[in-house]
């Protein structure tokens, strides 16, 4: 049997110069999980990252902890590039930026299916080859337990192919995964099947409601 915990970076810097570095509050969710992981005694029988900045601070905290060794680099496993898609989605459609999160929530689902049906141009990572790379780490995927650190991108195409779910679907499962959320699908007969799903214990206890962010 296969076991893949997978984990959305903490908050990254939205809004600043660098977004790839977690803020502040992206430690503190970070170090929370790596407590929880702890406390609970989780084991892994290999842990893997994305590449990213934002990946590795991430893993940073549970390596701190004693939760597991340093991990596997995987630039498989690093986010799509939205910033170029939107570009794109707005030279081929004349719409402009999304200007409220109400907004972005409308437009998101549509650039994601543009981008999986081939509808736009420039020079971006198509969809195939986002997803063939995703495929890959899993198939990759050997016995025993694997906890990965990725993007909510990547989660969301993992779910999508585990579900058997359509573009505009996944987009919206996406949009709503936590950071420093987990998840978890189990492989047995060869057949993927999805067990968890932005799971954040980590984060019950009253005070920490505020740490549940999705950008």
């Amino acid at each position: 049997m296969s076991r893949l915990v997978l984990v959305r970076h903490a908050q990254a810097s939205f809004g600043t110069e660098d977004y790839d570095r977690l803020s502040v509050l992206g430690h503190q969710q970070s170090h929370w999980l790596a407590e929880y992981f702890r406390s609970h005694d989780l084991q892994f029988d290999r842990v893997v990252r994305g590449s990213l900045r934002r990946h590795r601070e991430t893993a940073e905290a549970l390596v701190n902890l004693g939760v597991c060794g340093d991990p596997m680099e995987d630039a498989r496993l690093n986010e799509l590039d939205y910033d170029v898609l939107e570009h794109d989605y707005r030279a081929a459609t004349g719409e402009g930026p999304a200007d409220s999160r109400e907004d972005f929530l409308h437009k998101f689902p549509q650039v994601f299916e543009g981008w999986a049906e081939g509808r736009y141009g420039g020079d971006h990572e198509s969809f195939e080859a986002f997803e063939a790379r995703i495929h890959g780490v899993m198939d990759d995927v050997g016995n025993g337990t694997t906890l990965v650190v990725t993007s909510g991108g990547v989660i969301g195409t993992i779910l999508r192919r585990v579900m058997g779910l359509d573009a505009r679907m996944a987009a919206n499962l996406l949009l709503m995964i936590h950071n420093a959320s987990v998840h978890e699908i189990v492989r047995e007969g060869g057949i993927w099947r999805p067990s968890k799903f932005n799971a954040t214990p980590h984060f019950d206890a009253g005070e920490r409601a505020h740490a549940r962010t999705y950008i």
